[in-house]
């Protein structure tokens, strides 16, 4: 009788571990529901989200717009978008939900991420490390132990926004005190519509941001052709003028004559290298290439510019690390380059208010090499020479303009405000990029990139040797 009763019991037990085992399916399954219902509603509102971009709009708005719809629709509760400004600098645009000390940490972290991007190029390119721990494919986490703006120690999971290119241009964060213990398959789950996202907002800026530079092109190109036009008018009666007040200077024997044919033929001058600025906008590009070294094109410039800078109470240091490799361009134009960055670098400290000494009073250039492509394949993807020309000057009143027509650099007005732009024009024309940006807690830089030349067919010109530092 008691074998039967075990049996039977041992059938209730069957059953009852049967029906458990269905009840938790059956609630695996409307969890499973639950969530692929959520993931589809947060993927349908991030479709939905309107982020297109006019070349000159503040994107504020957007990051705004994205930061509350990522609370709102995430599982995250505390988001914040980060953006980089006119001027190469990365901060929290927006957030939502998130602790100032937290946005705090983060501007912490981006400003490491420029400052790294200064140091070893312009932009971090994906796969290049350094921004955190891999959680995901485009997820980095983010540990903020205390610093000296934060107390306590917070985490957050970026999400970079990358070009197609492979070149940061912003970054969306979720706060993660507590939710990098929770198990991978959950933490990827939650974060790949959040990589979607990030997908699409970076293309929207890269968009913008490609408009922009449209724009600035179709300027410089009527801005060429106006230069031309402007040029060709005013040379003949620019020369008459010249040649006639050199002659009464000449001549004369009437000191006060003599004294204002000089002004005249002084003025002139500076007109004609006016016009001979505006012609350089006519060059047709892709004349003359060859092999430049630019270690060695700075080294004379150092030598020949040297002396000068140093009565004026100027300090200039050069340096390179010693395996820089040539590029492929025009030596005249490169050289115009360098001497445009180098003469700005050298107006900014002459017009600093107050009296400085040389320690103060430095430009300093800069030449490494960059990527890890080989020497046959130039550009993006290949091996790049990195130019920074930085002063310790008051820095640009607004970094994003520099490289507009006629922006005047100095509140004085001498300068005619082409340098740069006839800056951006060359870099252009060498297939490279250019940026200006303010250094903390003073001075200014500018950031050149242009492509290796191509080893195939003839060699690099290649600086052989051990790191060194020439101060003039």
């Amino acid at each position: 009788m008691s074998g039967l009763i075990g049996l039977r019991w041992l059938e209730l037990s069957l059953a009852g571990g049967g029906l458990w085992a269905l009840w938790c399916r059956v609630q695996v399954g409307v969890a499973e529901g639950r969530r692929e219902r959520r993931e589809q509603e947060e993927l349908r509102a991030y479709a939905g989200l309107d982020v297109r971009l006019a070349a000159d709009a503040e994107v504020v708005e957007l990051a705004g717009q994205v930061s509350r719809l990522m609370a709102e629709k995430s599982v995250f509760r505390r988001t914040a978008m980060l953006v980089r400004d006119a001027g190469g600098g990365f901060s929290v645009a927006a957030s939502s939900g998130m602790e100032e000390t937290t946005v705090r940490s983060l501007n912490e972290w981006a400003e490491g991420v420029v400052e790294a991007e200064r140091k070893g190029g312009i932009g971090t390119r994906r796969n290049e490390g350094g921004l955190g721990r891999r959680v995901k494919n485009n997820a980095f986490a983010v540990v903020f132990g205390r610093t000296r703006l934060v107390e306590e120690a917070r985490g957050a999971i970026v999400i970079p926004l990358w070009t197609t290119a492979g070149r940061m241009i912003g970054a969306l964060a979720v706060g993660a005190d507590g939710l990098l213990s929770v198990r991978q398959r959950e933490l990827e789950e939650a974060l790949w519509p959040l990589e979607a996202l990030g997908v699409k907002v970076a293309r929207a800026l890269e968009n913008a941001a490609l408009a922009e530079r449209l724009m600035r092109a179709e300027r410089l190109a009527g801005l060429g052709m106006l230069a031309g036009g402007m040029a060709h008018a005013l040379s003949n009666p620019l020369t008459a003028v010249l040649g006639f007040a050199e002659l009464i200077a000449g001549s004369t024997g009437e000191p006060r004559v003599k004294a204002d044919a000089e002004i005249i033929v002084r003025e002139a001058l500076r007109m004609r290298q006016t016009v001979e600025t505006l012609l350089e906008f006519r060059r047709p590009v892709g004349q003359g290439d060859g092999a430049v070294d630019l270690v060695e094109m700075v080294r004379e410039l150092a030598v020949e510019c040297g002396e000068k800078l140093e009565g004026r109470g100027i300090r200039l240091v050069v340096q390179d690390d010693g395996e820089v490799p040539g590029v492929s361009g025009n030596r005249h134009r490169l050289r115009q380059l360098l001497e445009h960055l180098l003469n700005n670098a050298a107006q900014a400290l002459t017009g600093v208010r107050g009296v400085k000494t040389a320690e103060e009073m430095v430009i300093r250039i800069s030449l490494s090499s960059l990527g890890s492509g080989s020497d046959d394949a130039p550009g993006q993807n290949g091996r790049r020479v990195h130019l920074i020309v930085s002063d310790t000057g008051p820095g640009f009143r607004e970094p994003g303009g520099m490289f507009d027509p006629f922006h005047t650099l100095q509140d004085s007005g001498d300068s005619v405000g082409m340098g740069l732009s006839l800056c951006y024009s060359i870099v252009q024309e060498h297939g490279g990029e250019i940026s200006a940006f303010n250094l903390h807690p003073h001075g200014a830089a500018v950031a050149v990139e242009l492509p290796v030349m191509r080893a195939a067919g003839k060699k690099s010109a290649r600086v052989e040797g051990s790191a060194h530092r020439v101060t003039v």
